[in-house]
């Protein structure tokens, strides 16, 4: 069946929310009826887009591909280890049908949960419900817009009622998310009027049923959008008029980290995803992949040069041994090197550190957005007059961007999120790494010049690219597409024309190639770039 229009069953018999197990216990049957309860399939779905976007393997992503897997690559935050072979495509950007190409039919396939919930939600009393679901399928449709450009939209979601859909322009869908998040907020505004709507409870495993948040994250949803074709000189009317009536926008925008919680458990499949993938097994011994991957030089050294006390929340120390002499360091290994360091002789390869920012632990919740990267898209709106405020606001959210991002690596598993109180795990962390960098342009906001490459932008984008490392590395490697910056460092065996010498996008994957070669957009390739991608 064509992937991008069946219907999965995940979750459609989780028909009670009985314990937090059954919100992670997937099962997938073809058979199973179309008609269910919006509540007994919600947990699940959220599950899986945490699963697709953030994660690793489990239960919700047997097959190992994760938008920030892939983008933890393309953006030089991980590299391989010496210990394993392979990687030629992140190695060369060489990218090929099959690579990674199950993001695709994952991300329809939770799209199709969403469409049944919103779809049964309107149907039988769940406008809560159904709301959820339509700012979900934008989420997700701006995943497959950002890393493939033209997908199957309007036609998409139809099961066997269209097996071959037509393409959409990448612009035209973009300006319809705002039109979606819109009516989202309307159909919740609606319904909280309205009399015999059915509450969201305990399957709401985002934000337990508060509806006032779920339009926060709507907004916020929408300024990352907006952004994100605000490059694009042709859009530039549209953009400004959206962000002035986002601006005034009544419910206000996120206030904590966005997170998905579905009761993540130390047990087989029930471990946070890429915890399960990258750091212990349930068992307590170490993953398979736990050695697989290892830091770029490239992304130590930002931490390391800039007295950024985070480089040890996220890296487990490595060694270098010198006529006999052994050195603890942070060692990494440089995108592409064929030769890397492993973990033993003389030179030990630095991990992800357990317990830490990147690998919390089996319990932690996933991120869906990080505040941290909705304060430096507010800060860049302010400072490029996008939002009013200028640069007295964009400088307040630029310091609270880089403080909730403290907060965030510094938070233990099961930590409370309260991210910018003063008393918060994280903010003396912070507070002496601002104090440390009075003098430094990357981190003292009023040192930046106006413009140039060390101008506002570059370093509000330069502090999100810190903030996403290996956690959301989906928004910094569409941040890198969209401005250029920051200038990480390339593979060394790249195969990449461009001056930069990195790729674009992915390739549309085999099962579209098969199934609906008539519809795909001719002549692309892994250098084709997105419609908002006009910065070079």
């Amino acid at each position: 069946m064509k992937p991008a229009l069946k219907i999965l069953a995940a979750g459609a018999f989780a028909l009670a929310v009985g314990g937090c197990s059954t919100f992670i216990d997937i099962n997938e049957n073809p058979n199973a009826p179309t008609v269910v309860k919006p509540d007994a399939i919600l947990a699940q779905a959220l599950a899986i887009t945490a699963a697709n976007y953030t994660g690793g393997q489990g239960a919700v992503a047997p097959n190992n591909q994760n938008y920030n897997s892939y983008a933890s690559f393309a953006a030089d935050y991980w590299g391989k280890s010496g210990v394993v072979s392979g990687f030629g495509e992140e190695r060369t950007y060489n990218y090929s049908s099959s690579y990674y190409g199950n993001l695709f039919s994952f991300t329809y396939d939770n799209l199709n949960d969403y469409n049944l919930i919103q779809q049964q939600g309107t149907a039988q009393g769940y406008p809560f419900h159904a709301a959820i679901a339509r700012i979900m399928k934008v989420y997700n449709f701006q995943l497959l817009v950002d890393e493939y450009g033209d997908i199957p939209y309007k036609q998409a979601l139809q099961a066997a009622g269209n097996v071959t859909p037509a393409y959409d322009k990448a612009d035209a869908i973009y300006k319809d998310f705002i039109v979606q998040l819109d009516g989202a907020i309307d159909d919740i505004n609606k319904a909280t009027a309205a009399s015999g709507s059915r509450v969201v409870g305990a399957e709401d495993v985002v934000f337990g049923g508060n509806m006032t948040k779920w339009k926060q994250f709507a907004n916020s949803l929408k300024l990352r959008v907006l952004l994100r074709q605000s490059q694009v000189p042709a859009l530039d009317g549209y953009v400004r008029t959206e962000m002035t009536r986002l601006q005034a926008a009544p419910d206000g925008f996120i206030d904590a980290d966005v997170v998905v919680q579905p009761g993540y458990a130390q047990s087989t499949n029930q471990q946070n995803p890429l915890y399960n993938r990258y750091g212990l097994t349930p068992s307590g011994s170490n993953t398979t992949e736990r050695s697989y991957q290892i830091p770029t030089n490239y992304i130590i050294a930002q931490y390391v040069s800039n007295n950024d006390p985070r480089v040890s929340q996220l890296y487990a120390l490595g060694s270098r041994t010198v006529n006999g002499v052994t050195t603890d360091a942070y060692v990494g290994t440089d995108a592409g090197e064929s030769g890397p360091p492993s973990f033993n002789g003389n030179v030990v390869a630095s991990r992800f550190l357990l317990n830490g920012g990147i690998l919390k632990g089996f319990n932690a919740p996933t991120p869906l957005m990080l505040l941290a990267e909705h304060l430096f898209a507010k800060a860049e709106a302010e400072t490029r007059g996008l939002f009013t405020g200028g640069d007295a606001a964009a400088k307040a959210d630029f310091l609270d961007g880089i403080k909730a991002s403290f907060v965030y690596f510094y938070r233990p598993a099961t930590g409370s999120v309260n991210p910018l109180a003063s008393s918060t795990t994280g903010v003396a962390e912070y507070t002496t790494y601002i104090a440390a960098n009075a003098t430094n342009p990357l981190v003292n906001y009023d040192l930046a010049p106006s413009s140039g490459a060390l101008g506002k932008q570059s370093v509000i984008i330069y502090q999100k690219y810190l903030a996403m490392n290996s956690v959301a590395s989906t928004e910094a490697w569409d941040d890198y597409r969209r401005t250029a910056q920051p200038k990480f460092q390339p593979s060394l065996e790249s195969a990449s024309p461009r001056p930069d010498r990195l790729p674009t996008r992915l390739l549309y994957p085999l099962s579209e190639v098969s199934t609906n070669a008539a519809n795909i957009p001719p002549n692309v390739d892994q250098y084709t770039k997105i419609f908002w991608d006009v910065v070079d």
